[in-house]
């Protein structure tokens, strides 16, 4: 009898099962614990950085999949907020989001799991959205990460986004995980940027 009646407290209060996540409305970026905030550092301009961490957030929308090559595939929505306005957009951003370099020989059967996070802000144009990729494993919030965050904004019900620097076009996202000499080949053969080119310019969110 005691496993039926805890099923039917559990029916009862869907919530006595786990803990729901806060939303992130009104929250500032660091207060969002699981959200590794050095790998977003590494996708956009250390200006438009600064201005992210003074922005109150207006929703956060996460998808995980599974890297299968360079591409992601599977992907799922972990979390979703705003009444899954974002959602189709966070699942149309992993259908096209790249990553590169992961060359770890660890269980080289197994697919990496990669996480996808979708930031919302309210500025004084319309709707800003920040979406950014990162390996969802041991070491993965550590790992040296190259490529640009992408930001678009919602206007008179358009999306446009703000490009970054014209070399990484569609170029996605590069993770470093082994030796430099190793990664830095792997760049050259990939034909990504080094350094500041790296990143996105421009100003961030505008209350």
């Amino acid at each position: 009898m005691k496993p039926f009646l805890f099923l039917l407290i559990f029916l009862a209060f869907p919530g006595a099962g786990f803990a729901a996540s806060p939303p992130a409305k009104g929250r500032m970026l660091t207060d969002l614990k699981v959200i590794p905030t050095r790998v977003l550092q590494r996708s956009v301009s250390p200006k438009f950085y600064q201005s992210l961490l003074i922005s109150p957030l207006e929703g956060w929308i996460t998808v995980r999949a599974n890297l299968s090559g360079t591409s992601l595939s599977g992907a799922k929505i972990i979390r979703s907020e705003l009444s899954g306005l974002f959602d189709p957009l966070a699942l149309q951003l992993t259908k096209e989001a790249q990553l590169t370099g992961n060359y770890s020989l660890e269980n080289p059967n197994v697919k990496p799991s990669v996480l996808l996070h979708l930031l919302v802000y309210e500025i004084a144009d319309g709707t800003m959205v920040l979406s950014f990729v990162h390996l969802d494993g041991p070491g993965g919030d550590q790992s040296e990460y190259y490529g640009c965050a992408r930001l678009l904004v919602l206007k008179n019900d358009k999306w446009t986004e703000i490009r970054g620097p014209e070399s990484l076009a569609g170029k996605g996202t590069t993770v470093r995980r082994g030796p430099r000499n190793n990664f830095e080949t792997s760049m050259k053969l990939e034909g990504r940027p080094q350094g500041a080119e790296a990143t996105i310019t421009g100003g961030g969110p505008r209350r």
